[in-house]
């Protein structure tokens, strides 16, 4: 009994002192594992600290921030790499910030805009009538400014007493025989004083004097001058009528020299009259006038459309749609787009997850869509949300420096040349 009693009391002597050897073990190995981690801490060489809300404002000692009721935080020099522009960020934060990445596609623009026009008067149908005679005015036609006259409508009726001794001139010649040559100058002395030449073929065919001569309209249009009466006199100078055409008409808008490049001939346009909501018109020609506006940047596109009716009127307001597409470029959502006002830029993602700022030169954005012309290449993965922290993360990172210093990719750029119709 006193034996077993014995032997009890040695196995529990022996196991607590085995206890307090592991213990003695572990708390060891625990001190010189804290020391190793407290050494490689240590040993971590600090670049500079920072607010993180005010990234770009570097302060070379540790302390409170004179931004934000919080203190500076370290930068670690093995926190960034200097081969690659980038910053890295680890899955928690990146499901935290709820990034969105879209892929840089080849692709065109689609353009749409819609312009305030006028509609005007065809320059090109443009007649002054003169009589080229002095004379009296026997009868002037129940026309005013503002009417619509045909080709060939009469305008006014003139006697014209200078003719009448040339005329009787020329007949007592043909009666008499004269040359050829001598019947000829009288002729040519007839029409220098005005007298037109269809008077002069009815002059050799009726052997009659024509000192009655009716004025008539040489072309369809709008009567935008017309001072004549009945009974008045008037030198060979007068000013009879001036007539503009209205078919087809003009109607012309004003467009931002941004948007020249984009107009091509397969740019489609159409017009829209409030005046007449329902009626549509077509335009048979276009083209974009030399000069620019330089109060407003603007250039002139003019529009020639068809009129036959008479519906659309000099003066009344109108509105240009066009809808173009661009040639193909490398296209990302807008709201990628980081824009500073002095450079442009995206955050791009490679195959290891980093990070990467890139400049990027912009052509045009419409639609969501925004057109790269250097800086990016199709198939490369872009951030579309979450940017304001990834980019600030590179700015203290010095990413952004680093893309600075790197020449633009050039790869991408593309030319367009604009369409201007002739009339």
């Amino acid at each position: 009994m006193l034996v077993k009693k014995y032997q009890a009391i040695m196995l529990i002597t022996i196991g607590m002192v085995l206890g307090i050897l592991v213990t003695a073990f572990s708390y060891s190995r625990l001190t010189s594992k804290a020391t190793e981690g407290t050494s490689t801490a240590a040993e971590r060489k600090v670049l500079f600290w920072y607010d993180p809300m005010y990234p770009a404002t570097k302060f070379d000692k540790p302390g409170p921030s004179p931004f934000m009721d919080m203190d500076l935080v370290p930068k670690y020099a093995d926190e960034g790499s200097d081969e690659v522009a980038g910053v890295t960020i680890s899955p928690t934060q990146v499901q935290n910030l709820g990034l969105r990445t879209d892929i840089a596609e080849t692709g065109k623009l689609t353009y749409q805009q819609s312009l305030p026009a006028n509609v005007n008067f065809n320059q090109y149908q443009y007649e002054i009538v003169h009589a080229r005679a002095s004379g009296f005015v026997e009868k002037s036609y129940p026309l005013a400014v503002g009417d619509y006259v045909k080709k060939g409508e009469p305008l006014v009726a003139i006697t014209v007493s200078d003719w009448v001794s040339a005329q009787s001139e020329y007949l007592t010649l043909l009666r008499t025989n004269a040359s050829p040559a001598l019947l000829k100058g009288v002729l040519e002395r007839l029409y220098l004083a005005g007298m037109p030449k269809s008077l002069i073929n009815q002059l050799n065919k009726t052997k009659k004097i024509q000192s009655y001569l009716t004025i008539r309209a040489p072309i369809s249009g709008v009567l935008t001058s017309f001072d004549l009466r009945s009974s008045m006199t008037m030198n060979k100078s007068a000013l009879i009528a001036t007539i503009q055409g209205i078919d087809p008409i003009w109607v012309v808008a004003s467009v931002p020299e941004s948007l020249t490049d984009l107009l091509t001939k397969d740019t489609q346009l159409t017009i829209e009259v409030p005046a007449l909501p329902e009626q549509q018109f077509k335009i048979t020609d276009w083209q974009i006038l030399s000069n620019a506006q330089a109060d407003t940047r603007t250039l002139s596109l003019r529009l020639f459309v068809a009129n036959p009716d008479h519906k659309l009127k000099p003066g009344m307001s109108a509105i240009v749609k066009l809808q173009t597409e661009t040639q193909d470029y490398v296209l990302v959502p807008s709201q990628a787009i980081i824009n500073t006002g002095d450079e442009q830029r995206v955050i791009t993602q490679d195959e290891q997850g980093r990070f990467i700022p890139k400049r990027i030169k912009i052509y045009a954005e419409a639609s969501g869509k925004t057109a790269i012309l250097s800086g990016l290449k199709a198939g490369e993965k872009i951030i579309t949300s979450g940017l304001f922290l990834i980019d600030s993360e590179a700015n203290i990172n010095g990413a952004l420096e680093r893309m600075r210093e790197q020449p633009a990719d050039k790869t991408n750029q593309h030319n367009m040349t604009g369409h201007q119709g002739a009339h």
